[in-house]
């Protein structure tokens, strides 16, 4: 056996690695839980030192049970926060995540004043708690000092590139989206002009297109994971992207639309020309398709399987993030639990909960299946904004990812809510499997049908949509969930006004 291509994946809840051959056969992975997450209240940090020690254990466990010769790494990981670095290229700190939900009041400010519209007009995506510019705003207001102390910017993928190869670099589908143009794929100054930042695109590592984003392997690294010294060491897009791919989306014949379930839900399309979708929400995010021509469109939720973690605190019981047998209610339950609020398909970092249709007869199992059905909802709705020409007029598959995948109930009311066939996969690894197939890709040069014959495998099943009573169900209480919550959204800000009431009675 030779030619294997390693495979980092550091996400909010798992560090991952795998290692695949030359055909894309999985010879070897190992896992182990994010421990440098840091989390209280609207702070969501991790510990950058730990989140490095945990990605090199889990590679040098990878590489003990592979055999074979190495020909590349590549890396992906979270795809927004800030990882601060100073002069001396340390950590500055601990880094903000993607979930820390800090800069939400600062966002809701510069919306109600319009001061984002220009960096919205530019990048295609109006800044969220989660973008690296308003971390970087709430620092020069609040920590001025730490800020100043900043030397360098990068993501949690950056940073382990960073550690692996001794180099500052990034691609450009993960800057883009925050920092740049995507129309011309360079870097823009009105980012920083608009917000009235002190610092910001000088802080950002070179950027280089994927495959040319690449260093070898110091021999410090080489000597801690098991990895030869130089190994070429690749950084991919955003672990977003990496799974979709991996998924099949813009690879697989007719797959250009997929859901993933993980700690957020994120529901992506594969276009030419994103320009052409029936609607735009202002925290979707597009990325140049890592494999070619075209892009990467998708709906960042802040609100993933988490919400069963966060119904649990409600309903007393554990959460039941695994499969669950469906219990048909009134009840009509709006996700949005993040402190962050909500990113897409509706933007605002006020965005609140809600279970309505509540009775003294409601029982846990029903809240349970409520929050899959929202999940759903959102599915759907995002699906539709994304898609190109009339509402419904979109034909072909959903393929679903991600945890919630293996809950066959809950994919079976996504096709019917959806109206459109789900493909459905559990094997776990659609990220690596993903990851993988873009270093092929630049190191190999395989075509997009290799990919799809070879490291993209089968699906578990085709489940069609169902048809009477539930159906008629799932349309009638998809349409209520819209109307209540276009009713409700307007009280979210009044809502967090409320919220930040309760905290000054707390300090007097």
């Amino acid at each position: 056996m030779s030619g294997l291509v390693f495979c980092l994946d550091s996400g909010t809840t798992a560090v991952k690695a795998a290692a695949f051959d030359r055909r894309g056969r999985l010879v070897a992975t190992a896992q182990r839980p994010n421990s440098a997450l840091r989390r209280s209240g609207e702070k969501v940090e991790q510990d950058m030192e730990v989140s490095r020690d945990d990605a090199l254990a889990v590679l040098a466990e990878c590489v003990a049970q592979a055999e074979g010769m190495p020909v590349g790494l590549i890396i992906t990981g979270q795809g927004d926060g800030t990882w601060p670095l100073d002069a001396e290229k340390r950590p500055a700190g601990l880094a903000m995540t993607w979930l820390d939900g800090r800069a939400r009041g600062l966002v809701s400010e510069l919306t109600q004043a319009n001061a984002l519209a220009p960096i919205e007009d530019v990048t295609f995506s109006r800044p969220t708690a989660a973008s690296q510019s308003m971390h970087l705003l709430w620092l020069a207001q609040h920590e001025p000092d730490r800020l100043e102390r900043i030397a360098h910017t990068l993501r949690l993928k950056e940073w382990l590139f960073f550690c692996l190869t001794g180099e500052l670099k990034a691609e450009p589908s993960a800057l883009l989206p925050t920092w740049g143009d995507w129309r011309t794929g360079k870097l823009s100054p009105i980012v920083e002009q608009a917000l009235g930042l002190p610092k910001g695109i000088d802080l950002l590592p070179e950027v280089l297109p994927v495959g040319a984003c690449r260093a070898g392997l110091t021999p410090e690294a080489a000597k801690m994971t098991g990895l030869p010294e130089n190994l070429p060491v690749l950084i991919g897009p955003g672990d977003v992207q990496s799974t979709l791919i991996g998924l099949g989306l813009g690879v697989a014949e007719g797959i250009e639309r997929c859901s993933i379930f993980g700690t957020s839900a994120i529901h992506g399309c594969f276009m030419l020309d994103p320009a052409g979708m029936a609607e735009r929400p202002a925290g979707m995010m597009v990325q140049p398709f890592a494999l070619g021509e075209g892009y990467i469109c998708f709906h960042p939720s802040f609100n993933g399987a988490t919400l069963f973690e966060h119904l649990s605190h409600m309903t007393g019981r554990a959460p039941t993030g695994s499969a669950v047998e469906p219990v048909y209610s009134g009840l009509v339950l709006q996700p949005f639990f993040e402190p962050g609020g909500e990113r897409a398909p509706y933007t605002t970092p006020h965005a609140r909960g809600s279970i309505l249709g509540l009775t003294a007869a409601t029982t846990a199992a029903e809240i349970d299946w409520a929050g899959r059905e929202a999940l759903a909802f959102i599915a759907r709705r995002s699906h539709e904004m994304m898609q190109s020409g009339p509402i419904g007029s979109v034909s072909g598959a959903i393929a679903l990812g991600g945890g919630l995948a293996g809950d066959r109930a809950f994919a079976q009311f996504l096709a019917t809510t959806t109206q459109s066939p789900v493909l459905r996969t559990t094997n776990g690894q659609a990220g690596l499997k993903g990851a993988g197939a873009i270093a092929a890709f630049h190191l190999f040069g395989l075509s997009r049908k290799d990919l799809t014959e070879g490291w993209l495998g089968a699906y578990d099943e085709l489940i069609e949509p169902e048809t009477g009573a539930v159906a008629e169900y799932a349309e009638a209480k998809y349409a209520l969930f819209t109307r209540l919550v276009e009713a409700v959204s307007p009280h979210w800000d009044a809502l967090a006004r409320l919220d930040a009431m309760q905290k000054r009675i707390g300090l007097s």
